[in-house]
C-alpha cells in the first residue's frame, strides 16, 4: 500500500479529481524524461518537503482512530446494594469512642391523633441514667400524663377555629372511655425512680437481655457480630420464637439505640445493609424536626386497633430513621399501609425518637427538682 493508497481510505468521502485535471496529468507523463528538468518554483519545493509530513500525521490520525475503535469501553461504576447505608458505617468507624460514667436516655414518645377535623399530636417523655458500673444506682424520670398540641400549622388554625378547646378525647375503641388529653406544651408533674439495679440490666430486652458490660463486648468485626447475635437468634429461638435468622436481624437494629461504640454500630450497619429486607429509603426529616436517613428494615407487623368489626383494623409498617452524622436511631416511626381510621396511606401514626440530652455523659444523676418520687 502507498502513500495515495493510504490516503484514499482514511478519506473516503473526497471527490475524485476532474476528468480536466486527469487529462493534464497524462500529458506531462506522456513528454518523458526527455523534456528535461526544470527548476521547480520555490513554493513547490516547499509543498514537496512538507508532503511526507502530511502524509505521517494521516497515518497517525488513522491510527489514532483504529486503536480508540478497539480499546474496550471503561466498566461502569457499580453501585452496591444500600449503597448509603454501606458510606454511612464507613463513616461511622472513623469517629472516635466517647466516654462517660453513664448513658443517658432521653425519649419522646408521640402518636397522631384525630379530632374534629385536625390532627393533635400526643407526646410523652421519658428519661433514663443507666451506670458503666452496676453498682452505682439507676435514675429514671418520667412524666405520667401525655401532653397535646396541633402537628401542623394548619391544625393550628382548625383547633382555634374550633374553639382551642383545652382537652381533647382520647382515641379509643367505640363504647369505651378513654380519658381526655390536654392541649398545652406543659409537660406537667414528672415522677422519678432513683434505685441500684445490682444486675446491671439494659432495660431494652428486644435482642438479648444485656448488661453494659455485654454491650461493650459486642464484636466491631462484621462477620463476628453475625455470629454474636446467631447465638442471641438461638435463645429466642428455643423460646418457640419461629422466624429465621435473617428475619431476626431487623430486631437487632434496637442496638443502634443502645450505648454502643462508632465501631459496633459501624459493624452493625453492615450487617443491616447486606439484610434482604434492608432497603435505605432516602433522606428525611424526624418527627422532631431533625435531618435523618429512612430506612427500610421490612417490619410490617402491627396495627391500629380501631375496636370494631373483625378486618377494620389498621396495619401499620415501620421505618427506622439514622442519624446521618453517628449512625445511631434518631426515630422509629410508624405509617399506615392503607388508607383507614381517618388517615391517608402512608401516613404517620406513631414514633419514639431519641431526644436531645442523650448520649454519655460524667455528670452523675440527681432527683430532679419539682419531681416526686415514684412509689
Amino acid at each position: 500500500m502507498d502513500e495515495l493508497d493510504l490516503l484514499a481510505r482514511a478519506l473516503p468521502d473526497a471527490r475524485p479529481p476532474s476528468p480536466e485535471v486527469v487529462a493534464r496529468a497524462r500529458a506531462r507523463v506522456a513528454t518523458g524524461p526527455h523534456a528535461g528538468v526544470r527548476a521547480r518554483p520555490a513554493w513547490r519545493r516547499f509543498r514537496a518537503m512538507w508532503a511526507p509530513l502530511a502524509t505521517a500525521a494521516v497515518v497517525a490520525l488513522v491510527a489514532v482512530l483504529v486503536s480508540n475503535l478497539a480499546a474496550p469501553a471503561p466498566a461502569p461504576v457499580l453501585q452496591q446494594r444500600n449503597q448509603e447505608l454501606l458510606d454511612l458505617a464507613d463513616r461511622v468507624g472513623r469517629l472516635p469512642a466517647e466516654g462517660g460514667a453513664y448513658w443517658r436516655q432521653v425519649t419522646v414518645s408521640g402518636r397522631y391523633m384525630k379530632s374534629g377535623g385536625y390532627t393533635l399530636l400526643a407526646t410523652g417523655r421519658r428519661e433514663v441514667w443507666l451506670p458503666r458500673d452496676p453498682a452505682r444506682t439507676v435514675l429514671t424520670v418520667s412524666w405520667p400524663r401525655s401532653i397535646a398540641r396541633p402537628a401542623t400549622a394548619a391544625d393550628m388554625r382548625a383547633w382555634q377555629a374550633a374553639g382551642s378547646p383545652a382537652k381533647v378525647e382520647n382515641e379509643c375503641p367505640p363504647a369505651k372511655r378513654c380519658g381526655s388529653v390536654p392541649v398545652t406544651t406543659e409537660l406537667g408533674s414528672c415522677r422519678y425512680d432513683l434505685t441500684a439495679e445490682p444486675s446491671g440490666s439494659y432495660p431494652d430486652r428486644s435482642v438479648a437481655s444485656f448488661t453494659m458490660a455485654d454491650l461493650a463486648a459486642l464484636p466491631t468485626d462484621e462477620a463476628a457480630l453475625r455470629e454474636k447475635l446467631r447465638g442471641y437468634h438461638k435463645v429466642w429461638y428455643d423460646r418457640g420464637f419461629t422466624q429465621t435468622f435473617e428475619q431476626f436481624l431487623p430486631v437487632a437494629a434496637n442496638l443502634l439505640s443502645m450505648p454502643l461504640t462508632p465501631a459496633q454500630r459501624a459493624a452493625l450497619l453492615r450487617l443491616l445493609a447486606g439484610s434482604p429486607a434492608t432497603e435505605v429509603v432516602g433522606p428525611v426529616i424526624d418527627p422532631l424536626g431533625r435531618k435523618g436517613l429512612s430506612v427500610n428494615l421490612g417490619l410490617v407487623d402491627g396495627t391500629l386497633s380501631s375496636g370494631g368489626k373483625p378486618g377494620t383494623d389498621l396495619p401499620v409498617y415501620y421505618r427506622l430513621i439514622l442519624d446521618p452524622a453517628t449512625g445511631a436511631t434518631l426515630a422509629r416511626v410508624s405509617y399506615a399501609a392503607r388508607a383507614g381510621l381517618g388517615r391517608t396511606a402512608h401516613e404517620a401514626v406513631t414514633f419514639q425518637a431519641r431526644a436531645a440530652g442523650s448520649g454519655w455523659t460524667s455528670e452523675p444523676p440527681a432527683a430532679p427538682r419539682g419531681c416526686k418520687a415514684s412509689r
